[in-house]
This record gives C-alpha cells, structure tokens and sequence, in this order.
C-alpha cells in the first residue's frame, strides 16, 4: 500500500494539468500512487492523460467523463485511492518544490489527522506567500489552509466525503466539520503547494464564495445577513465592473492581510 495517493482533478486545462503532472513526477519521494480524474475534457488533456499512463506507473487510475461539479470528481477519486494519506492536487496547482514530499513524509509528525502547511498563490500581479493560520474558531470564516496543502489520512475522507451540494466550499466545509469533531490537525512549516488564483473556481466566484461560507457558519439564515449580502453583492458587482481585474485582486489580497493581522492580534 503506497503512502500517499494524488487526486488530480481535471476539465478543459490542457496548459495547468501539465505543470501539474509535471510537479507531481519530479518528486524525490516516490512512495505514492496518483489518480486522475477528467470531467470529459475536450481541449487534448485527455492525450496529456495518456501519455503520462503510458510513462510512468505512479499514475494508476484514470478516467474521463462528465460529472457535476469539482466535489463530485474529487469523491470519485476518494472512491478509488488506497494510500494512507491523501492530497488533491488539481491541474494548474503544483508542489512548490521537488522534494516537499520527501520533507513531509519523512518526518516523525504523522500523529495527526491532517497534516498542512503554506501556499504560494499566483495573481495577475504576482506572487504572494499565504502563511497557513492556527487551527481556531475563526475556521468558520476561512479556514487557514487550502486543501491542495494538506494531506488528509484517507480512512477519514473515505467516512467523511465532500458535500455535492456546495459548488465552491466543499473542502472548506470537510475542515470545519473536522475541527467540530476534535480532529487532529499538525501544521508544517513548509510551503506545500503554488495555488493558481488568476483562473479558480472561487478565484473567479467571490459572491458564491461568500454565500457558501456564510452556509457553512450559520448565518446565511439571519434577516440581517440576508440584508448585508444584497447590498454587499450589489457594491462589490459595481466596483468589479469599474475597476481591472488585478487592481480587485491586489484589494482583497489587502483586505485578506489585514483580516490576519486582526485574527493573530485577538491570540497574543
């Protein structure tokens, strides 16, 4: 039984399943199995696909077809991995190094049920380094990590699969329920993955971000979030509108810094 098995989900992304595939086989540490999983891609990602199965045989499974949504491709991997640990990885994503695997596994810090560390996010802008958070009660606003730099023991994704019903927050909603059921959670002080934030999903989604985490926390219900969201769907909409793509990135990004200046000051 390999140590770790690699989910890569895949549509229409010929250029980002590349770098992904190749991040994945650089790695120094080889204790692995990876699985792809392809929404029925139409633009050669399937050739892509095959040329590594025929390459390299770390790549076990592999399929295209359509499916209804990024959570329902992911729960079809879960479906299929026999590794210990699991870790997503979807095309455009990337390790940051060759040998971050290597530095995971082969520590002693496996007493854990999900192990995280950093993120490199892309921007139109440039680059920008996320320092993973504590694990806390602000989990619910945003979890501190994002799934593609974690490992998570597979026997617990395999019991706890992803919501379907949430198109974006899916792995957001996983953590929280983990932390509510005293889940143990190990940070690693390493940057695990280099995250494409020009073209996501929720790069590109922030008002269905936005509903989805107030889902997750309770508070879409309330007649006064209901009022707030409207007026602020309505503002941001605007301001979208108005100004350059990266001009909004590097705004959010501002806000995002000062949200964790706020959160890190409330635990000193």
């Amino acid at each position: 039984m390999p140590k770790l098995s690699i989910i890569t989900v895949n549509l229409n992304n010929k250029p980002g399943l590349i770098e992904t595939a190749k991040s994945i086989v650089a790695q120094t540490w080889t204790d692995y199995e990876w699985i792809v999983i392809d929404g029925g891609s139409t633009d050669g990602s399937v050739d892509v696909i095959k040329e590594y199965a025929g390459k390299i045989d770390k790549l076990v499974y592999w399929c295209s077809e359509p499916d209804d949504g990024v959570y329902q491709a992911m729960n079809k991997g879960i479906d299929i991995v026999v590794g210990e640990w699991l870790n997503f990885m979807n095309s455009g994503d990337s390790f940051y190094s060759k040998t971050v695997l290597q530095s995971v596994f082969e520590t002693e810090n496996m007493d854990a049920d999900i192990i995280y560390g950093d993120t490199l996010r892309i921007y139109s802008f440039g680059p920008f380094l996320e320092k993973a958070r504590p694990i806390d009660n602000s989990m619910k606003k945003r979890v501190p990590f994002i799934h593609q730099s974690s490992f998570v023991k597979t026997e617990l994704m395999k019991r706890c699969k992803f919501d379907e019903t949430y198109r974006i927050c899916g792995d957001q909603h996983f953590f929280c329920d983990c932390y509510d059921n005293n889940k143990k959670f190990i940070y690693c002080p390493l940057i695990i993955a280099v995250y494409d934030s020009k073209y996501g999903i929720s790069s590109n989604n922030y008002l269905l971000v936005d509903y989805e985490l107030a889902r997750i926390n309770g508070s879409e219900k309330k007649i006064t979030w209901k009022i707030k969201y409207r007026v602020y769907c309505s503002i941001k909409s605007l301001i979208k509108k108005m100004l350059p793509k990266f001009i909004v990135q590097k705004l959010e990004v501002s806000i995002y810094m000062r949200q964790c200046a706020s959160l890190k000051s409330l635990f000193l």
